[in-house]
């Protein structure tokens, strides 16, 4: 197979608006799938302002990163770091956790594809599909990758503007989002925010692509802007939902903002929610080959680094990827099952590589400042 540069680097232009879109799209993965049947409770708003502040604090550590001479420094700085080894463990500790992230994205989506567009299709099918396309779309490399998140920013962010007639309803009231403080204990409350948290999450990954980023010391803004427009969508839908749906009502519904697609009406198309689900692809395709590009080069590390990326390695990632995802979804993603299990998993998973990853580099770089004073 011929060999081809995947993982080349031939702009130097500053790329802060790449970090933004990037930031702002990988943040709202969960949003089309869990959050809006989750916060089912006005005072659950909070929630999102709440973790919305926490995950500005993992963003001002990773911007910290941003700011060093080695996120410039690609694989070497990386290793000025950490060391071979080190680098090694956290590229082995990364692919189950990118593979946890592509598995839950990407049933989750073929949930929704098969439940209101191909219901008669098999489930896995509308995995296959989109593995075929995310890597054809992979193979383009990582700094073409990293390019084409400003055309899936404007092919998606115009969504949430179609949910602003929901906010005119008359049966509406402001009394819908009452209380906004919780009336006594509420058990579990812990779990909507790690849900929001982990939500938030997917921004840490960056790390790995920052050499493609053209990292510099304003970075902290753009990640900020970003943060803030994820946040601003969170609320802007979850109000939405409570508004339309009524708290008692809203937890019966397992993906009520697509359903809520089905009460638009236009004079062009008959099911809009098709078109809405439609475009949120392009997100779903875009991160799927951006995680499957990570782990072929997390499974380069691992093995000999100096060899050329060529096609075939890259598609040998992605079957394996699809290896372990079918048959999750084909054998372990059963009814109930999606939200005891994987949804759980999902959450704690992402919020600590949130947490901990920012952390975990924000240290090695002090560290690596006191040894070299």
């Amino acid at each position: 197979m011929q060999a081809i540069s995947l993982f080349r680097k031939t702009s130097h232009q500053e790329s802060g608006f790449y970090a933004l879109f990037l930031t702002n799209r990988i943040q709202m993965l969960y949003f089309m799938i869990v959050m809006p049947s989750a916060l089912v409770q006005p005072y659950m708003l909070l929630a999102i302002v709440a973790m919305g502040i926490a995950s500005q604090f993992c963003l001002y550590m990773l911007s910290k990163w941003f700011a060093t001479p080695y996120s410039a420094q690609g694989y070497q700085g990386f290793e000025r770091l950490f060391g071979k080894t080190g680098i090694k463990i956290l590229a082995l500790a990364s692919l189950p956790l990118l593979l946890l992230k592509i598995s839950f994205i990407s049933v989750s989506y073929a949930d929704i594809m098969h439940q209101f567009v191909f219901p008669s299709m098999d489930r896995e099918w509308h995995i296959v599909f989109p593995f075929i396309l995310s890597c054809y779309l992979a193979l383009s490399g990582m700094e073409n990758m990293v390019r084409f998140v400003t055309i899936v920013f404007i092919g998606t962010i115009w969504i949430f503007f179609l949910y602003i007639p929901f906010f005119w309803v008359q049966s509406n009231s402001l009394h819908d989002l009452y209380p906004l403080i919780p009336i006594g204990p509420e058990p579990f409350a812990w779990k909507s925010l790690l849900l929001v948290f982990s939500s938030l999450s997917g921004p840490e990954f960056l790390i790995a692509i920052t050499y493609w980023l053209n990292p510099q010391r304003k970075m902290l803004k753009y990640l900020t802007i970003a943060n803030a427009i994820s946040v601003g969508e969170y609320l802007f839908i979850s109000i939405a939902s409570l508004l339309f749906y009524g708290s008692k009502y809203l937890p019966t519904i397992k993906y009520p903002n697509v359903e809520m697609g089905r009460y638009l009406q236009s004079p062009v198309f008959e099911r809009v929610d098709i078109i809405l689900i439609s475009a949120y692809m392009f997100s779903f395709l875009y991160s799927i080959a951006l995680f499957v590009l990570m782990i072929y080069g997390a499974s380069r590390l691992l093995g000999k680094t100096k060899t050329s990326t060529t096609r075939i390695g890259l598609i040998v990632s992605g079957c394996a990827v699809m290896a372990v995802t079918l048959p999750i979804s084909k054998w372990f993603w059963e009814p109930g099952l999606e939200q005891a299990f994987w949804l759980d998993l999902q959450m704690w998973a992402g919020s600590a590589t949130y947490l901990l990853s920012p952390l975990l580099i924000w240290i090695a770089i002090k560290r690596k400042a006191r040894t070299t004073s």
